[in-house]
């Protein structure tokens, strides 16, 4: 279980994986002097109370100005800012802690460039299945914390700002059926020979589908929320145009994507979990099922097939 945080808390973070906790910890412990600190800037920020500093470098300085009683970051694999930290704050005896927010690449995501991996004082995870699977990584279990995810907690409370109405203007479009495709970004971890496909292979599949189905789906439109280390120039080039696919730009809302979405598709991103928490409509797109299946044991969503998907749309249809 999850201890209270007090005094001076440094944050930091990249992926919004470690973002959304870490912002949500604030406001559960109340921590609104604490410094919150970032390489990527996201809109999803305005949604919390605590502002967000970009900074890519000074670290050393703002260390000695603000004087932390402990350190908090995320656990971002394509970003070495959280690296930085944890290297600081061992250098400097400051406690630290990471929150890990999925079941896949746990130890790997404390490695740098040159291999070495540097592992907090406390690794916050979200389950006792990911605590297992840190521990067959390496990690010393006394160093392990069931924290579950506070971004669930702080998701309970949201209420979209805008009207469904109004987020289908911002886009351009009209009020009709919506498939959000959240797509994880598998090719960035070998995703073909680790679980036999990626988030390339299953959209051109997906593209395939529609145009194949067009008559039965033409109520349809699929608006892809890539992740934010996503290719998003591979997706695009897989789309070609398609008026079916609309690539989603990045300012849009997560929160309202996926509240003013039909159906919410992916493979095994948070991005589902969220959206079965908001009690959306969610489907997995898998062709068949997989070894070193994330969502082991989790009852999240339908699983859907290249056959399954269509029939599961047109049942849908107004």
């Amino acid at each position: 279980m999850r201890s209270k945080l007090k005094g001076k808390v440094l944050f930091v973070f990249s992926d919004p994986g470690g973002a959304k906790p870490c912002l949500s910890l604030i406001e559960e412990n109340n921590l609104f002097s604490a410094i919150v600190l970032s390489d990527r800037n996201y809109s999803f920020y305005n949604d919390f109370k605590t502002k967000v500093k970009i900074l890519d470098k000074e670290f050393e300085q703002l260390i000695e100005f603000f004087n932390p009683d402990l350190i908090f970051t995320g656990t971002s694999y394509t970003s070495e800012i959280e690296k930085h930290f944890i290297k600081i704050a061992k250098r400097r005896n400051i406690p630290c802690y990471s929150f890990i927010d999925h079941w896949t690449n746990i130890s790997k995501r404390f490695e740098d460039v040159n291999g070495i991996r540097t592992f907090p004082d406390k690794v916050w995870v979200i389950d006792n299945r990911a605590k297992q699977l840190a521990i067959g990584e390496g990690i010393d279990e006394i160093k392990i914390v069931i924290s579950g995810n506070p971004y669930h907690n702080w998701l309970k409370n949201w209420r979209p700002k805008i009207s469904r109405e109004d987020f289908f203007k911002q886009l351009g479009l009209q009020d009709q059926k919506i498939l959000i495709y959240a797509p994880d970004p598998l090719s960035n971890v070998n995703g073909i020979e680790k679980y036999g496909f990626d988030e390339l292979t299953a959209t051109s599949l997906l593209v395939d589908l529609f145009n194949a189905h067009q008559n039965e789906l033409k109520e349809w439109r699929v608006l892809i929320k890539a992740h934010p280390n996503q290719n998003k120039t591979k997706l695009n080039k897989i789309i070609k145009g398609d008026n079916k696919f609309i690539m989603l730009p990045n300012e849009v809302e997560t929160n309202e994507t996926i509240c003013y979405g039909d159906v919410i598709m992916g493979f095994f991103s948070s991005f589902l979990i969220e959206a079965s928490m908001m009690n959306r409509t969610v489907v997995r797109f898998l062709e068949e099922p997989i070894e070193n299946e994330p969502f082991t044991n989790l009852n999240i969503g339908n699983m859907v097939n290249k056959k399954s998907l269509i029939s599961f749309l047109k049942t849908l249809n107004k």
